[in-house]
């Protein structure tokens, strides 16, 4: 069950920083890592699409159009909370999250191998 520790540092104006921590059964970490795999594929073709399709213009050529379109575009694509930015966060902590299955995965393979060379020492004494 992942659980959360939420750091207390100086007030900065943005959230603390998370931390997670989750337990996997050696055998799951192939079928998770397929899942954050495909999840971040759609992410990044979401991600492709926010950045080349969604801008707007202003469709009415007229100030209120003009001005509606700046705010959308800042809203969705520039300002720092922005659904692009939301996105791209939520992206990074995928790569985060397989490289971090990669690496345990690496791990349990190495103590596998190495349980495995001391059953064979123990079993030629």
């Amino acid at each position: 069950m992942p659980s959360e520790d939420h750091g207390h540092g100086a007030d900065t104006g943005s959230p603390p920083p998370l931390s997670h921590t989750l337990n996997v059964e050696p055998g799951a970490i192939p079928g998770l890592r397929s899942a954050f795999a495909g999840a971040l594929t759609k992410l990044d073709e979401q991600i492709e699409l926010a950045i080349t399709e969604v801008r707007v213009r202003p469709w009415a050529g007229d100030p209120v159009s003009q001005d509606a379109a700046e705010r959308f575009n800042e809203r969705s694509l520039e300002s720092g909370d922005s659904a692009l930015i939301a996105l791209e966060n939520y992206q990074r902590q995928l790569k985060s999250a397989m490289d971090a299955l990669t690496l345990v995965e690496r791990q349990y393979q190495s103590i596998e191998e190495d349980n495995t060379g001391l059953m064979g020492q123990q079993g030629s004494r």
